[in-house]
């Protein structure tokens, strides 16, 4: 491997450790409780999907559904989401945001909105075959580590 190849997968190593480290310490987003990425991506979802069952939030999320209760006991504990059962069918579960939880998932849309405009900014001054290059190898390299993941 030539030292120009190896400097590329160090920084791409360095990126996705770097990428990671931040995801795993938690925020405040507008709320006085600090939340982490699991959290506050599952509050996402729920805010887009209001009234989503356990189920229909495991697959939505791609995880598996005995992830969720103890992470969904955490966010009521927390007062960002609320469940209750749907009328006329006590097995179903359903999940929906209070207030604070709506605060939540609008501090995080413009925590995004900050952090993706650098990352957007590069992308935009891409040429299109230049873009195209780019965009190839990030989805080959998902699915190569899709494909190792399957693999253990």
């Amino acid at each position: 491997m030539t030292e120009q190849k190896k400097a590329m997968l160090e920084s791409i190593l360095r990126l996705s450790r770097k990428f990671f480290e931040a995801m795993k310490h938690p925020n405040n987003f507008g709320t006085d409780k600090l939340l982490y990425s699991s959290e506050i991506h599952t509050l996402e979802m729920i805010g887009k999907h209001p009234g989503i069952t356990v189920t229909e939030l495991a697959d939505r999320q791609g995880i598996s559904k005995s992830a969720l209760p103890k992470l969904i006991h955490k966010l009521i504990e927390k007062d960002l989401v609320y469940r209750y059962q749907e009328t006329g069918n006590k097995k179903n579960i359903l999940l929906e945001l209070t207030d604070k939880g709506r605060l939540a998932v609008q501090h995080h849309f413009k925590f995004h909105e900050t952090f993706d405009s650098g990352i957007l900014k590069k992308i935009n001054s891409l040429t299109p075959e230049e873009y195209l290059f780019l965009s190839d190898i990030l989805q080959d390299l998902e699915q190569y580590i899709d494909h190792m993941e399957q693999q253990e």
